[in-house]
């Protein structure tokens, strides 16, 4: 992955903020601005301004409400309620980004098998970074050829089973699964992810995690392969960009509210 080192006042990120060298700085929307020298005084403040940001970060790497709301819950848990108030928002916003990115992977590790050091590839900052979490369906469909961007959106947003997939495009099953494999592969590509080989020998595993993540599921453990892990996160990537998927529930919020 090739990132180059941007400064701007923007988003989960204050400053020296990693930006994909393939989206423009120009494509940050104007959120969460942080004034130089502001100071968190109360933990309500940090919850207030940050809960958004670390649910929403957590959902687009993991595609499901409950390992969301479990990696958000770790988060304020262990280290929103362990900070040492007041302090700069510029200082309490990175330990959130690195808790938040340390809660990921734990996700990742414990679930698919990650190793921490295969994790450790993705920068705090790149998993927090503001044009992760407003990088369009369309713009991640666009590389794709005809075939691949059907699947995606007949899977994703028609909420298709794969097996519909399969009979509209004409194709058994097994090859509409390898086809949404190599799919989500180049968006994972198009997201930044290095490519981790061709192999899809896990697609019906890749195929089974979509299949929960469409019906709002949490799917099931399994040890991933490095491709596989690559299309996994685009899949998360895919389906938290369509509306609505990466909102908390108001029940979560309060709950966690009352907590503190």
């Amino acid at each position: 992955m090739r990132f180059r080192v941007g400064t701007m006042t923007v988003g989960f990120v204050t400053a020296n903020v990693l930006v994909s060298k393939m989206h423009a700085p120009s494509q940050f929307p104007p959120q969460l601005e942080v004034l130089s020298g502001h100071t968190y005084r109360e933990p309500s403040d940090v919850f207030n301004r940050c809960l958004m940001p670390v649910y929403q970060t957590a959902y687009r790497w993991t595609g499901n409400r409950p390992d969301a709301e479990d990696a958000t819950s770790w988060v304020v848990n262990h280290a929103l309620r362990d900070l040492q108030l007041p302090r700069a928002v510029a200082a309490v916003d990175q330990a959130l980004i690195e808790a938040t990115a340390d809660a990921i992977g734990r996700h990742w590790s414990e679930r698919y098998g990650i190793s921490p050091l295969r994790w450790s590839a993705f920068h705090s900052g790149e998993v927090a970074a503001p044009w992760r979490s407003t990088l369009s369906l369309r713009a991640m469909l666009d590389a794709l050829p005809q075939d691949m961007r059907l699947v995606i959106v007949l899977r994703f947003l028609r909420r298709r089973t794969l097996g519909q997939v399969a009979t509209q495009l004409g194709l058994p099953s097994q090859a509409a699964a390898i086809l949404l494999f190599r799919a989500l592969t180049v968006i994972a590509i198009e997201l930044g992810f290095e490519l981790a080989g061709e192999d899809t020998v896990q697609a019906p595993l890749l195929a089974n995690f979509v299949d929960h993540l469409v019906a709002r599921r949490q799917p099931g453990r399994f040890e991933a392969t490095p491709a596989t892990f690559n299309a996994l996160l685009a899949a998360t990537h895919v389906h938290a960009c369509i509306a609505g998927n990466d909102l908390p529930q108001a029940r979560f919020v309060r709950s966690l509210e009352q907590a503190l």
